[in-house]
Parts: structure tokens; sequence; C-alpha cells
């Protein structure tokens, strides 16, 4: 029932949001507007406007569960409306060049830069027109509409090379070994109740489930782990287990991941970052993982720009 109350009100507000864009869409379309240079601007920038808003809607769905802080029935319906699990199908099966399309961060990029070349134009165009005190005729604002559509298609294709490069740029080449380690014994030493979110997600699996337990029960005793003559498992296991497991883009890791990080530095980190810098993902340059995490804020910085996050191109 929840998750038909998501989908609908998503859809309710899609619709209440676009309705706006289709009545300006059919007033440019008319007989008196049709044929001007910048109609085809003003209807690109709606249509794109009612396409943010739909990913924008399905995109907030699919990450509600780490977004707001609601019950958890609530949370798991609306993560699995139909809106949602179309999101969340396209992201992760559709090849990489793909994913960009269904990504609202985009069109607010193909926004803005259509925005600013149109702006240009139209400067240009009030400067010769106050200059020879003369308007272009029909015929001229016709033919100069070919020119048009391709800087439009243009500019689409800055904002998609933007995102691609954004999502597909940098990444570790694996999970960070290291990192998962000191995390584990920071949440044993210093987070109650934290080690229960992790053994929880391997109920299923003995083995591991004995091997983390073990190393918990050490740490609880103020003892050193691994100088029992009869181990367990051994350190290089416990960290693959920890390696593995953090390394899961799942609800109860995410929330995990966000306490640790809360806890060791203050700052809230969102699940996308959380992905992006602590999750094994594909890119075009992959870094050995402790040269990654150290020059990660370089590498993704919003002042140098090297990629979607730039104060200009928008705010993921």
């Amino acid at each position: 029932m929840l998750a038909i109350s998501c989908t609908f009100i998503g859809i309710c507000l899609f619709i209440l949001g676009s309705s706006g864009n289709g009545l300006c869409i059919l007033v440019f379309l008319r007989k008196k507007f049709r044929y001007r240079i910048i109609t085809p601007y003003f209807i690109t920038l709606l249509f794109v406007d009612s396409i943010y808003l739909l990913f924008r809607l399905m995109k907030l769905l699919y990450y509600s569960q780490t977004l707001f802080k609601l019950h958890a029935n609530t949370e798991e319906a609306c993560s699995k409306t139909f809106l949602a699990r179309v999101y969340q199908h396209a992201t992760q099966t559709w090849p990489q060049p793909l994913v960009p399309l269904v990504h609202s961060e985009t069109y607010m990029r193909f926004a803005l830069i259509l925005m600013s070349i149109m702006s240009i134009q139209r400067t240009i165009f009030i400067t010769r027109s106050l200059k020879f005190l003369v308007l272009p005729t029909t015929s001229k604002d016709t033919y100069k509409s070919k020119s048009t559509i391709i800087t439009i298609f243009l500019a689409f294709f800055l904002a998609y090379s933007f995102e691609f490069a954004g999502l597909t740029l940098f990444c570790s080449k694996s999970n960070n070994r290291n990192i998962t380690y000191d995390w584990f014994i920071d949440m044993n030493k210093y987070m109650e109740n934290a080690t229960n979110i992790l053994t929880n997600t391997m109920s299923d699996q003995s083995n591991s489930l004995k091997c983390v337990n073990y190393a918990i029960n050490t740490l609880k005793q103020n003892r050193t782990l691994f100088t029992e003559s009869k181990l367990i498992c051994t350190k290089e296991e416990l960290t693959n287990i920890l390696s593995y497991y953090f390394d899961q883009h799942q609800k109860p890791i995410v929330n995990l991941i966000q306490k640790i990080i809360f806890y060791q530095t203050g700052h809230r980190i969102s699940r996308n970052e959380i992905r992006r810098k602590y999750h094994f993902h594909e890119c075009l340059f992959p870094q050995q993982p402790n040269f990654f995490h150290r020059y990660y804020d370089f590498m993704y910085s919003r002042i140098f720009g090297l990629n979607r996050h730039t104060l200009i191109l928008g705010k993921n």
C-alpha cells in the first residue's frame, strides 16, 4: 500500500510540475512564435525541465531509505516502487555510456549550458540590431534555425560528456582493505552495537560470521588479535571478509559506513559519495586504492572542476 502511495505521489508531483511546461510549449508552437530563432531554445528547455523533474523524483524515491529518517516499512516501500525499480534497473544494468541519460544532473547541466549559449546568441543579436538599427527578416530567422538545432545538440553533447566523465573518469581498482580494517577496529572500540549491523548481513555465511565474531570478542576483552596458538582465522582472511562486506552497496552497510565516517570526521556523507569513494565500480582510469583515497579530494575537487562536481555545471 505504501509503495502505491509513493508511486502515486511521485506521478502527481511530475504532472503538476510539468503541466506549466506543457502550456508554455503550446504557446511557443503558435504561428506567431513558431519560426523565431529563440523558440527552439525555449521549447527544449521546457522539455528538459520536465525530464529533469522526472529523473529527480525517481532518484529521490530510490535513495529515500538513506536520505530520510522514516519508519523502516515506509523506507523499504518507497525504495521499491515502480519508479525506483526502473531507476535501479537503468543505473545498474544498462551499459555505462547509457547511464548518464537517466541522471538528472545531465539535464541540469544541459539547461545551464544551453542558457549560456542562448544568452550569448541574444546579446550578439541585440548588438547587431542596435548597430544597424534594423531587425533581421523572418526568412533569415528561419534559415538560422538550422544552426540553432545544431547548437542544441552540441550543448547536450557537452552536458553528456561532463556527466559521463564524472561517472567513469577516476575510481579505485578495488575496495581499500586498510580502510575497512580500520573501520572495523574503530567501531569495536568506540561504537556500541555497530558490529551488530555488520554481523546481521553475514548470517548466512557461517565461516565469515565465526571469523568476525572471534575478532569482535577478542577486541571486547582488550586482547591483541591473532596471537593465540589456535586461530579461527588469520588477519588476511578477516581483512578479505571485511573488504567484501563493506563493499556491498546495501542499506545496512551504507548506514554503517555513514555512522563510522560521522564518528571519525563529524561530517555526513551521502550514499552516492560512499559508492564513488569507497565501493568498487568501473571507470576509465582506475587507480590503486591507497593512491585514489589519498588524492580523492583533489580529483573530485569543486575548485579545479576535473569532473561533474563543479560549481559552474551544477551540484550533485
